[in-house]
């Protein structure tokens, strides 16, 4: 990317990838190609106009981005807390300020960032080991129903218009107890599109303990956390969680799965 930034989107699309010249080589020659990548800008996170993080994402749904981030990590409590997000192209990348009721920000579970959040990691630049890795909310038992996991992950591929260009980002989608897709976010950090979709979600007024969550990533702690935060009761995801991960959602009663060829592996969550 060079020169001005892409333009913050409100729907995934090619904009939110930069098409370069390359040369593909293999056994019968080279040949001349048309290579779309994924755009990944700096992100600035600010709470009433002060700067919180800088984190790598791709720039679209920033809003969904923005909202989800802040209930995700703990820095308001609730969607009510947010009044307004305003989010705005500055030289390099985007900033999103979220205006918050000073009473509301909880400053005691709002980790102090010394440096940037690049996409493939959601804590880097915590000041404290201690505010990596967050006490778990409990959230209400759910049994997932293998069939549904199986829907889920069968569909996500027709809810990734940003994959189909560039085939390098992650998506996370909302599904139905049933396993039926109902909205998906995406993102080259994993963390970030499950931010997005959770933004997203209470936005609209979801009911999150009303379905659960497919990822076409690995299962990595903070993904729970961010899931367990915002009270969701179940995350499906491509490969197998961390053992970090899992005893994270076992303390949450949170229910995982994942993904082995053609089997869906389910983990109990207690």
């Amino acid at each position: 990317m060079s020169g001005a930034p892409a333009r913050a989107l409100d729907k995934a699309d090619e904009a939110s990838s930069v098409t370069v010249h390359a040369v593909a080589c293999g056994p019968h020659g080279t040949q001349a190609i048309s290579w779309a990548l994924a755009e990944e800008v700096p992100v600035a996170l600010m709470y009433n106009s002060e700067p919180h993080a800088v984190m790598m994402a791709s720039p679209a749904d920033l809003k969904d981005f923005a909202i989800g981030f802040s209930l995700s990590e703990g820095i308001v409590q609730v969607y009510a807390d947010i009044s307004q997000v305003l989010v705005m192209p500055v030289e390099g990348g985007f900033a999103c300020d979220v205006a918050v009721e000073e009473a509301a920000l909880a400053a005691a579970r709002k980790p102090k960032r010394a440096m940037e959040g690049r996409s493939g990691c959601g804590i880097c630049g915590v000041a404290e080991i201690g505010q990596a890795v967050r006490r778990q909310r409990k959230v209400a038992p759910l049994t997932l129903d293998p069939q549904a996991v199986g829907q889920g992950f069968a569909e996500l591929s027709r809810h990734q218009p940003m994959n189909r260009v560039n085939h390098s980002v992650h998506a996370a989608a909302w599904c139905s107890l049933g396993g039926k897709v109902r909205l998906a976010r995406e993102d080259v950090g994993r963390h970030n599109a499950l931010d997005k979709l959770l933004g997203a979600l209470v936005a609209q007024g979801s009911d999150l303990s009303d379905g659960f969550v497919v990822m076409s990533s690995r299962c990595s702690f903070e993904l729970v956390q961010k899931a367990a935060t915002l009270g969701v009761r179940g995350l499906a995801t491509i490969s197998a969680p961390t053992a970090l991960a899992l005893a994270l959602a076992r303390e949450a009663g949170l229910a995982l799965a994942a993904k082995a060829g053609e089997r869906v592996v389910l983990f109990p969550n207690s």
